[in-house]
């Protein structure tokens, strides 16, 4: 049996968006306060991509929403 790819998960992705918009932030805005590149943003929420431990955290710091809300399982 071959081994399954990992799932994405871009429900977490727009979670990560939905947040954004309603900080009234731009990707590249948010990018600059957590000092990623606005590329890096728009994949975290295009695609689930799940960020560092240290930026999950500024995420969560600048959206004022917890790491478990924007990247935890289930809501």
């Amino acid at each position: 049996m071959p081994a399954s790819k990992p799932t994405r998960a871009p429900e977490r992705g727009h979670r990560v968006a939905q947040a954004r918009h309603r900080a009234g932030l731009t990707q590249p805005q948010l990018a600059e306060k957590v000092g990623v590149s606005r590329p890096t943003i728009a994949r975290i929420e295009t695609s689930g991509h799940a960020p560092s431990v240290t930026i999950a955290l500024a995420l969560s710091r600048e959206l004022g929403e917890s790491v478990e809300t924007l990247f935890g399982g289930e809501r």
